[in-house]
């Protein structure tokens, strides 16, 4: 019995993809390990900051089912947290500064 399954990796300068047919109880150590895994996705493998099934982080002894989308996930560019900071400070806003309320501060009695 096999199963097929999808492998992806969408990344700013390209966008792989491609299925294999693999045995029923494969992994995702299978999948980086088969013969006919591109080369562009072997390379793209090795650099992923995590692998993921359906955006769910999986263990890569876990066992696939027919039909699943393995997703390569590319390092973050920037610190989502720091990038925030450094569009406030460009605006001209103080990161640390309590926020205004759009009702005036009043708070709205129900």
């Amino acid at each position: 019995m096999t199963i097929r399954i999808e492998i992806c990796a969408a990344w700013p300068d390209r966008c792989l993809r491609q299925s294999l047919e693999l045995p029923e109880g494969a992994s995702l150590m299978t999948v980086r390990e088969h013969a006919g895994l591109s080369e562009p996705l072997r390379d793209a493998w090795g650099l992923a900051a995590a692998v993921s099934v359906y955006g769910v982080s999986k263990p890569l002894r876990e066992p696939l089912m027919d039909g699943d989308r393995i997703e390569l996930l590319r390092p973050l560019a920037a610190d989502p947290k720091e990038a925030r900071r450094q569009l406030a400070r460009l605006k001209g806003l103080d990161a640390a500064a309590p926020r205004r309320r759009r009702d005036g501060g009043q708070g709205r009695s129900v």
